[in-house]
């Protein structure tokens, strides 16, 4: 294997980046945002149902690409580790990129729906929405998680990284990463509402997730 060898960069510069990276970075840091109270049994509840209306939207996107490409799906019993579930699993897929494109719906689905709110509602932290922040929780969770199973090479094979992995033909790490990077991006403009550079990562990502479907 051929090694280049490059110039050394001069000690000089290189502090000069660094105190010029530093300034940028004090210079930019928003402040975060405080929570607002949880007051009643009632905030538990509709945050809760929130969350479970998290799990339709993203099975939604999943039901409604499946019907769009002809695929009509199925259940089928799957497990992680111990845990027994189930998966809604298409039939007829007929492509790799009608494969992709299915899984990526569910996230597509739920990407679509932290714009709107984050966008609409930027500071959701410091409002009384319990409802919007169980939607919001269980989507960062979920692509957390599967980010998570990805990374450690676990799963059923029915996974949604699986899916998006045996479709792209690409190491389950890389799914994984895809997933990861939007689902950070948003927990930090939960936190930190005044942030300028976390929209343009967010959806710069989440468009590439969508984006690789039309590359087939």
């Amino acid at each position: 294997m051929r090694h280049e060898v490059r110039p050394r960069t001069p000690c000089l510069s290189r502090r000069w980046l660094a105190g010029a990276v530093l300034l940028v970075l004090s210079w930019t840091r928003p402040a975060a945002a405080r929570e607002a109270d949880f007051r009643h049994v009632s905030d538990y509840a509709w945050f809760l149902l929130g969350a479970a209306s998290g799990l339709v939207l993203h099975e939604s996107g999943h039901l409604i690409m499946d019907y769009s490409l002809g695929a009509y799906p199925t259940l089928v019993p799957v497990k992680l580790g111990p845990f027994p579930f189930f998966a809604i699993q298409p039939r007829n897929i007929r492509t790799n990129q009608d494969r992709y494109a299915i899984t990526v719906a569910g996230f597509a689905a739920q990407d679509l729906w932290s714009e709107l709110t984050l966008g609409f509602c930027p500071r959701l932290r410091e409002r009384h929405h319990p409802f919007l922040k169980g939607m919001m929780a269980f989507h960062i969770a979920l692509s957390i998680g599967y980010a998570v199973t990805g990374f450690a090479g676990v799963g059923p094979p029915q996974s949604d990284v699986n899916n998006m992995s045996f479709a792209l033909g690409v190491p389950q790490w890389v799914v994984a990463s895809l997933l990861m990077v939007p689902a950070l991006t948003d927990l930090y403009r939960y936190f930190v509402p005044d942030s300028p550079f976390a929209p343009w990562v967010s959806m710069s990502s989440k468009l590439t997730a969508v984006g690789i479907a039309l590359t087939f």
